[in-house]
């Protein structure tokens, strides 16, 4: 997406602008702030004189009046960020909170495009303190929102003074990054640094990455041969189920001892109709039928289904949330589905015992944790778990948990697994928080 169009996409953002041409900085200075005067915005430009100048000149070339350019609220970068000194984040915000006491009214309409500027200094004093200074702009601006009706923030700063600490510390601080050609959502917003712990770790942590890859494009191959596999089947059922049904109807009288054995190959058409269904599960491409659902309450839904499977083996069931009104964005019978297929598992892993849900407020995600005490899962069978067709069960498909993860997948979530010989087994399931 164009830089400006997707800022003017947003009711409310914090924007950190890392540039490297100076003639697209000016261009795109005088869009922002043209789109400001049209939509009659509060406009606030700190930027140097030279290009305040630059900015004016493209208004009045492209039609705007005086008196509309007069408009803006124009400060000094130099002043602003009082560049004689080194970096000050509390002083830069005191001069920041005076101009909002004396100019921004409620109900209004505020815009502002800053350039960050500092003298020459040390790294180790300038990356904490310029850290400090966009901690503090974003806490104050979601202030603001409870003031202006809404509010775009623009934080400039020159990509070719910019160090990669430095970089990770602005975008953890800001909703969205655009460049001189680009704009995007920034994924390290608010989210802590991951700390380097030695290339032992580096190494194992590579590995993960290319083992992420391999069972993301094994599941990809599988959902596609699941595809052939499900239409052939369901085209060779279609047949043999309209002659069983042609059958039915016209072999009315049959001993008790036949009727047996019509019903039997009844029922194991209807299980391959299901096998067929579970392929199909794999080979879908998308996620359809969504709606906001609250994860709590789908729990107890699912506790609600699998109560007379439990009975049979008297296996209790513990529900602990710790938070009733959270919610994820998905379909609901497919994550339902998720649930169904772990609870199912862990069944099958105990004689008896207790399976216990608990629902975890993990800042922007929600996590599940489905676990039994039953006997654990063997190393054998661990390592090769969730492979596609793979089953420690006589009669098992091996598709319950490849579906499981694909459907998480789908929903942008995560699956984790944590087992010990003679304790138990734990699934972790995490969605984003909607």
């Amino acid at each position: 997406m164009e830089p400006i169009k997707g800022i003017e996409s947003l009711l409310v953002g914090h924007v950190v602008y890392t540039y490297t041409d100076s003639n697209k900085y000016i261009e795109h200075a005088t869009s922002y702030i043209a789109e400001g005067l049209d939509k009659n915005h509060m406009v606030l430009y700190v930027d140097r004189p030279t290009s305040y100048a630059s900015v004016k000149e493209n208004l009045r070339n492209i039609g705007y009046s005086e008196e509309q350019v007069d408009t803006i609220y124009f400060i000094d970068t130099d002043m602003a960020y009082e560049t004689h000194e080194n970096f000050n984040a509390e002083h830069v915000f005191m001069k920041l909170n005076d101009f909002f006491d004396s100019h921004v009214k409620e109900g209004c309409l505020l815009r502002v495009w800053g350039l960050a500027t500092w003298r020459l200094q040390s790294k180790k004093t300038l990356i904490p303190s310029i850290a400090l200074h966009e901690h503090n702009l974003d806490d104050f601006f979601s202030r603001v929102a409870n003031v202006a009706k809404n509010y775009i923030i623009v934080c400039a700063y020159d990509g070719l003074s910019l160090s990669g600490s430095l970089l990770i510390e602005l975008l953890q601080t800001h909703e969205y990054h655009i460049t001189d050609t680009d704009f995007s959502p920034s994924h390290l917003y608010k989210k802590g640094p991951v700390h380097f712990t030695g290339i032992t770790k580096q190494l194992q942590f590579e590995n993960e990455l290319r083992n992420h890859d391999t069972r993301r494009d094994k599941l990809d191959i599988t959902g596609k041969l699941a595809s052939i596999i499900a239409h052939e089947l369901r085209n060779s059922l279609t047949v043999v189920q309209g002659r069983l049904q042609l059958l039915d109807l016209t072999a009315s009288d049959r001993s008790e001892a036949i009727q047996a054995q019509f019903d039997g190959i009844k029922n194991g058409l209807t299980e391959i109709e299901q096998t067929a269904s579970k392929f199909l599960s794999l080979a879908e491409t998308h996620v359809v039928n969504q709606k906001v659902i609250n994860i709590s309450e789908l729990i107890e839904v699912v506790k609600v289904q699998m109560e007379s499977e439990m009975d049979m083996k008297a296996i209790d069931m513990h529900v602990k949330s710790d938070n009733t009104k959270m919610t994820i964005f998905g379909d609901e019978l497919k994550v339902r589905q998720v649930f169904i297929n772990l609870i199912k598992n862990a069944i099958e892993a105990m004689e008896t015992g207790t399976i216990t849900l608990h629902v975890k407020d993990d800042h922007d995600h929600v996590t599940i944790d489905v676990s039994d005490n039953g006997s654990g899962i063997p190393d054998e069978i661990l390592s090769q778990i969730g492979d596609p067709f793979m089953s420690s069960k006589v009669d098992g498909t091996g598709l319950g948990l490849l579906i499981c993860e694909k459907i998480i997948r789908d929903h942008n979530g995560n699956l984790l697994l944590n087992t010990e010989i003679g304790k138990g087994t734990t699934f972790t399931v995490s969605f984003p928080k909607f």
